[in-house]
């Protein structure tokens, strides 16, 4: 049998010190099958950390035919390729541990889930040393998420969490958070930090001396790699919680280290990632030769319920096909880089990847809501009486910006009654939302204005009004939005509308500038500062701005170098020209925009600090891209044709009903900016005997996705349909039949009660 597998991993960028050892456990588990009954063909692929950089890998690979990926250390490489396996029918393996809240039927998930790692780790540290506990972590989604559950856990347990604080990836300098925690005493430090983070904390902790008798780090990531990597004796004395650890002493393991060392030729420390990725490839591949299929469901069925002795003890794949049940381990990392067991949970933990609550009195609700939000698509928020989120479904995580651990204040409260249709029960303890969107009743005419920008959108009218606040106050402003959604525009129309507006608003597209241009186009420069330079110098865009607005336009493409010139800059009010090092003061009010997701650059791929991030997003405004308020296309429209009489006379007045209905529909990834262009081609092909733009006036790509989007609802309903009819029909249980449709078994009932089917 022949099969082609994708290993992607960073074997270069932030997570390379662990990735690359992922790669190679993940080679030797390929090399153990290819023999001369099974052939193996393996492809790797340099994801550098980079989400985006994965979703291309993968499709690439995807449209070459193969269907088992396996790697993706970060959450943000997972989630971008998630769209690639369910459009190309593949199945990840993915080996790290992750901060769960996920559980996707095209993924099996090898590495530990929080309930089976974070919490037991708390625990030890809790009974142990102490309930205060100060929390450290990169800059994205898993410590973020890590960290709530601490909240949640010292809360219980009457503790707290005396500091938290977040640095971008690759942070190499960590003496003021140091000097913190010195500051504060707390009894233990929570590490989430990842990456080569992770060295530079470890040292600079043990050169400013630390002692961790005192006050231990405490790390469900830091592992042997990461020990090796920075040192031993700056890991020796804290601690880290896995299923694994290569010290583990009985005859699997030593076998697995040593086939490992003859592989990778020499004696490379193994970490727990490194286990979990060799043992995912193990299972699957060895499900792969039994089924005799790459079928995502045949193999994660075939894996379902079944046992295995490893290394780290015995574990079974759970009823959910997608995680393990596994024992775990608490460990004291040692002078030569190994790690001593100080705890075992001796028997295995059940994964509980949507587990947020830890202490065991609550189990007997979470299990029921866990379930009940499952299966139910009603929105559901339960909330302690302190106005905690204790649990929120996956309905009501899409529909709010809320998220588990946070607590409401009662203006959130209320804006969530505003939002929603609100149906609350009160229970002794806790307090139940139901929450439903209300039906927009917006008059037609009365639109919400800021300037001249007007619009008839709820959502939109809500970024308006943080807008006009902006316009009252000297505080910097970010505004967010996809490209041509008219970011400038409202850039603009806070100038006009501030004090400022009798000084000039000077705009800058940062992302235009070539890279050794922009300091000297933002702060200017001296007379001969440069090989080329204008003689006399010049003034920068700062100066020029001088008593006015300055728009740094597509800020998420400055180059991360010059953000520290930036960044001083905003803090001290004054610059320095390029050869020059006299200081000038500026008055200047920043306004930023940009297209990309700044947090998820900071987070992901290192390329924006987070300082200047949050200097930069004081006030911050989100520009709703135009699919999302199809409110405003008719209005918009006859703005832009009465710009087209001005500009080419006589014209088309107005868009007839028919077309309008197309622009209604269409989808618009070009947003305002492509809607300008579609009506001005419009506008020009009507000609001046034309009194409206017709369907005809229309280019053929807009035309097709109508077409196809008015027929498809109801093709694909019936196709769905007639799939489940002919499942029930060729099966003998409603359970047969769900898992050949690959779907739950609650989804099937639901689908039998919407299709009104017969059993």
């Amino acid at each position: 049998m022949y099969s082609k597998v994708g290993l992607l991993f960073s074997l270069t960028g932030t997570t390379s010190i662990t990735e690359k050892w992922q790669c190679e456990a993940a080679r030797l588990a390929i090399q153990e099958y290819d023999n001369g009954e099974h052939t193996i063909e393996t492809v790797v692929r340099d994801i550098c950390s980079d989400p985006l950089k994965s979703a291309q890998e993968a499709e690439q690979l995807a449209k070459e035919g193969v269907k088992i990926f396996i790697g993706c250390y970060t959450s943000a490489c997972r989630k971008a390729i998630l769209p690639i396996l369910e459009t190309y029918d593949c199945l990840l393996v993915y080996p790290t541990l992750y901060e769960g809240r996920e559980c996707h039927p095209h993924v099996f998930y090898t590495g530990e889930v929080p309930n089976q790692q974070v919490h037991t780790l708390l625990d030890y540290l809790t009974n142990q040393y102490g309930n205060r506990v100060y929390c450290i972590g990169t800059d994205y989604i898993y410590p973020r998420e890590t960290n709530e559950q601490v909240q949640t856990y010292l809360y219980e347990r009457e503790g707290m969490v005396v500091g938290e604080r977040y640095v971008p990836f690759g942070q190499q300098k960590f003496y003021d958070i140091l000097e913190d925690i010195h500051l504060k005493k707390p009894d233990a430090i929570f590490s989430t930090l990842v990456g080569k983070s992770i060295i530079s904390f470890y040292q600079d902790y043990k050169r400013m001396g630390f002692n961790p008798e005192e006050i231990p780090i405490f790390s469900p990531i830091t592992k042997e790699t990461e020990i090796a990597a920075m040192g031993s004796e700056y890991g020796a004395g804290h601690y880290g919680s896995a299923s694994y650890f290569q010290s583990l002493s009985n005859a699997l393991n030593t076998e697995f280290v040593n086939k490992f060392h003859r592989f990778a030729g020499g004696k490379q420390v193994i970490s727990s990632v490194m286990f979990n990725t060799y043992l995912g490839t193990r299972l699957v591949i060895d499900s792969i030769c039994k089924v005799k299929s790459e079928d995502h469901r045949r193999i994660l069925y075939d894996l379902s319920g079944q046992t295995f002795d490893t290394a780290c003890g015995k574990i079974v794949v759970d009823a959910d096909h997608r995680h393990l049940a596994r024992p775990v381990k608490i460990a004291k990392a040692l002078s030569n880089g190994q790690f001593d067991i100080v705890w075992d949970s001796e028997e295995n933990i059940p994964p509980k990847p949507f587990k947020l609550k830890t202490m065991e009195s609550d189990r007997v609700n979470e299990i029921v809501l866990e379930a009940w939000g499952r299966i139910s698509e009603e929105a559901l928020l339960v909330l302690s009486q302190r106005g905690k989120i204790l649990y929120m479904s996956k309905k009501a995580i899409e529909l709010t910006e809320f998220r588990e651990g946070q607590t409401l204040t009662k203006r959130a409260l209320q804006h969530l009654r505003q939002c929603f249709q609100v149906n609350s029960y009160e229970t002794n303890d806790q307090h139940l939302y139901l929450l439903k969107r209300k039906t927009k009743q917006v008059s037609i005419d009365s639109p919400f204005s800021f300037g001249r920008v007007q619009t008839w959108s709820e959502n939109y009218r809500q970024e308006l009004e943080v807008a006009r606040l902006a316009s009252q106050s000297v505080a910097n402003v970010l505004i967010l939005g996809e490209t041509g959604t008219g970011k400038e525009v409202i850039a603009q129309m806070i100038h006009e509308q501030s004090d400022r507006n009798h000084g000039p608003f000077i705009p800058i597209n940062t992302g235009l500038l070539p890279k050794d241009l922009v300091a000297s186009e933002l702060f200017g420069f001296a007379d001969g500062a440069f090989t080329g330079a204008k003689k006399g110098g010049a003034v920068g865009k700062f100066e020029a701005a001088h008593g006015g607005t300055l728009f740094l336009d597509e800020i998420g493409d400055m180059p991360l170098e010059l953000q520290v010139v930036l960044l001083r800059a905003l803090e001290t009010k004054k610059i320095v020209r390029l050869g020059e090092t006299k200081e000038r003061a500026v008055d200047v009010r920043i306004i930023a925009a940009t297209h990309r997701n700044l947090a998820e650059e900071i987070a992901y791929n290192g390329s924006f600090r987070s300082d200047l991030f949050y200097r930069l997003n004081v006030l911050s405004v989100m520009i709703p891209p135009l699919r999302e308020r199809s409110e405003d296309i008719e209005h918009l429209c006859q703005q832009l044709l009465q710009e087209f009489t001005v500009l080419y006379g006589q014209g088309p007045s107005q868009v007839s009903k028919e077309a309008l209905q197309v622009f209604i529909q269409y989808h618009w990834p070009g947003n305002i900016r492509e809607l300008k262009n579609v009506l001005e081609r419009a506008f020009l092909l009507a000609g001046k005997e034309n009194q409206q733009i017709e369907t005809i006036h229309l280019p053929n790509v807009l035309m097709g996705y109508y077409h196809r989007k008015e027929h498809r609802p109801k093709s694909i309903k019936n196709y769905e349909k007639k799939l489940i009819e002919q499942a029930l029909l060729e099966t003998k249980t409603v359970t047969e039949a769900s898992e050949r449709l690959g779907i739950a078994r609650s989804t099937l009932y639901r689908k039998i009660k919407e299709f009104d089917l017969t059993i």
